[in-house]
C-alpha cells in the first residue's frame, strides 16, 4: 500500500513538472519589448507650379546641415550660410539630411529677403519639436505651402486676407496678431494680424510638430 502511495506521489509530481516545464516551453521567444529605431523628419521641396522656379536656401548660423558641409551637389553655394538650385515645373528635390538638424528658410523665384514669401523649417533639433511656418513678415511674392504629415501649413491666400490660415505669418506682423517693429519698411499696426495674444493667437502662425527631436514627412511646394 505504501509503495502504492509513494508511485502515485511520483507520479504527481512528474505532472506538476511537466506542466510547469508545458508553461516555460509556451513562452519561449517572449522577452522585453524592442527598442523603438529613432525616426528623423525628412525635407523635400517641390515645385507644383507650370513654370520652372529658382530655390533659395538661407541656412542659420546654428545649424548642423550648411552648404560647406552638405555635399549637395544640386545646390550651388552663394554664402557660407546660402544656396540655390533650379527646379523644373513638377518636380522636386529632396535634401538629404541624414537625420541632422537643420534651420532653414527657403524662397522661390527669388532670394530669401524683402519681398519674399518665405518657409522656415527648423527640424531634427535634438532637444525641442519641428516648428514650420509660411512667413509674410519680409513681404509676398508667391504662395508656399508646407505639410507635415497629414498636416497642411499655408498657403496664404495673397498678400492680404490671411488671418485665419493656419501656419502663416500675415503680412508684416512679426508677432503673429501685430506688426510690432516690421521689417522692410512696412508700416506697424494691426490690420489682417491674427486674433489674440503673441503666445495665443485665435490661429497659430506657427505649427509646432508632436514627437521631441522631429520625425515627420516634410514637404515645401510652390504653388499655383
Amino acid at each position: 500500500m505504501r509503495t502504492k502511495i509513494a508511485l502515485l506521489t511520483v507520479i504527481a509530481l512528474l505532472a506538476t513538472t511537466s506542466c510547469q516545464s508545458s508553461c516555460r516551453c509556451s513562452r519561449r521567444g517572449v522577452g522585453p519589448a524592442p527598442v523603438p529605431i529613432k525616426t528623423q523628419t525628412t525635407v523635400s521641396v517641390g515645385n507644383d507650379t507650370e513654370a520652372d522656379t529658382t530655390v533659395y536656401l538661407a541656412f542659420g548660423a546654428n545649424s548642423v546641415v550648411l552648404p560647406a558641409s552638405t555635399g549637395w551637389s544640386f545646390c550651388a553655394p552663394t554664402s557660407s550660410l546660402t544656396c540655390g538650385f533650379k527646379l523644373a515645373a513638377h518636380q522636386a528635390q529632396e535634401l538629404p539630411l541624414a537625420g541632422q538638424y537643420l534651420n532653414v528658410t527657403i524662397a522661390f523665384d527669388a532670394g530669401v529677403g524683402c519681398g519674399s514669401t518665405k518657409a522656415e523649417l527648423n527640424v531634427n533639433n535634438p532637444a525641442w519639436y519641428d516648428t514650420l511656418d509660411v512667413s509674410l513678415v519680409d513681404g509676398f511674392s508667391n504662395k508656399i505651402a508646407i505639410t507635415s504629415g497629414s498636416t497642411k501649413i499655408g498657403p496664404p491666400v495673397g498678400k492680404n486676407g490671411n488671418e485665419k490660415v493656419f501656419g502663416v505669418f500675415p503680412y508684416g506682423c512679426d508677432v503673429c496678431v501685430a506688426r510690432q517693429a516690421p521689417p522692410c519698411g512696412i508700416p506697424a499696426g494691426g490690420s489682417g494680424c491674427k486674433s489674440g495674444t503673441q503666445y495665443k493667437p485665435d490661429v497659430a502662425c506657427q505649427y509646432q510638430g508632436p514627437t521631441m527631436g522631429g520625425g515627420s514627412i516634410v514637404r515645401v511646394a510652390l504653388v499655383p
